[in-house]
């Protein structure tokens, strides 16, 4: 059971530290919250020295990482506030004894065996396969037929597979209605270039529907999760707005990993992973806090792999006129 006394003393000694560092290098609450990636209420309690509002473990993970935005994570008071609040430390590997070596050598040795001897089985087999059936069949010699000698036979004798001869008239009939195939017609050098222009445009339409493609891209407030599906799209932010929700429908994804760079104002904000696609479709979101802000621009870069963009969108942060006025 964690010490939680322990636990709060170590957390507001790393506070402290951070607060104090937040401080010298002129950061308000906004913008450290903005840098740091956490929720602007989340960094409130925590400076408030409110340390329960979590369990210890997501406490710990918040100020690790608001630490590493100032750079002054220490790992010696972080593994301190772990132990307090009983995280147990990653168990390194237990080494190998000698007598668990020498059972690995000697299952490694029978796996090789193994290999080796389907090896030869499979060698043996082929060659045995091709001794069968890949050497070639010699064929029998023709055999002549023995016809009787031409000056032995009288001279009505005609042979009777061989065919009469053909009359004369016959013959100029026959020639008469045999008339010559038509020839092919020729290529000419306009018809084989309509083919190649014909080729080379079947295939830049079948590269154009391969590539990666942002079929929808839009803020919106809320993530219906089981369908997938943004809510209401809105195309201006009020100072009202605590946080938003940018979503990307992409058909016919690289495969490589798709990253949201949210900027504010032209300046790098936040480099969110929303995942490596595995099919052809691939919908995503990420969720950025705001910051109440009275003005200003955000726009999500989509990448693609290292650092191709392959859409954008931008909204801005607009006072309604009832509260401009």
């Amino acid at each position: 059971m964690e010490n939680l006394t322990d636990f709060t003393e170590i957390g507001r000694i790393v506070l402290e530290n951070i607060k104090k560092t937040r401080q010298e290098k002129g950061l308000t609450e906004e913008t450290a919250a903005l840098k740091s990636g956490i929720d602007r209420e989340q960094l409130e309690k925590l400076e408030s020295g409110n340390l329960t509002f979590l369990p210890p473990p997501y406490v710990i993970a918040l100020l690790r990482k608001y630490a590493l935005a100032l750079g002054i994570y220490d790992e010696t008071l972080f593994k301190q506030l772990k132990e307090s609040a009983d995280i147990p430390a990653p168990k390194s590997p237990r080494k190998r004894t000698a007598q668990s070596q020498k059972s690995a050598d000697r299952t490694e040795n029978k796996n090789r065996n193994l290999y080796a001897s389907i090896t030869a089985i499979i060698v043996i087999a082929a060659a045995a396969l091709w001794m069968i059936f890949g050497r070639p069949i010699q064929q029998p010699p023709p055999m002549e037929a023995s016809l009787p000698d031409v000056s032995e036979l009288p001279a009505a004798y005609t042979s009777p597979t061989a065919p009469p001869p053909p009359s004369t008239q016959a013959a100029a009939e026959a020639k008469e209605t045999i008339s010559p195939a038509p020839a092919e017609p020729e290529k000419t050098a306009v018809a084989a270039e309509d083919e190649e222009q014909a080729a080379s445009l079947s295939k830049s339409e079948q590269e154009h529907s391969n590539e990666t493609t942002v079929q929808k891209g839009c803020f919106t407030l809320s993530i219906d999760r089981a369908a997938m599906e943004p809510g209401k799209e809105i195309d201006i932010l009020t100072p009202a707005t605590g946080s938003i929700y940018y979503f990307s429908d992409i058909t016919m994804p690289s495969g490589e990993p798709i990253w949201h760079e949210w900027e504010l104002n032209g300046k790098p904000v936040d480099r969110i992973s929303v995942g490596t696609p595995t099919g052809n479709r691939w919908r995503c979101w990420s969720r950025k806090s705001t910051g109440n802000r009275q003005e200003g621009k955000w726009t999500v870069r989509v990448v693609q792999g290292e650092g191709v963009e392959i859409h954008s969108d931008s909204i801005a942060v607009t006072i309604p006129p009832e509260e401009g006025q």
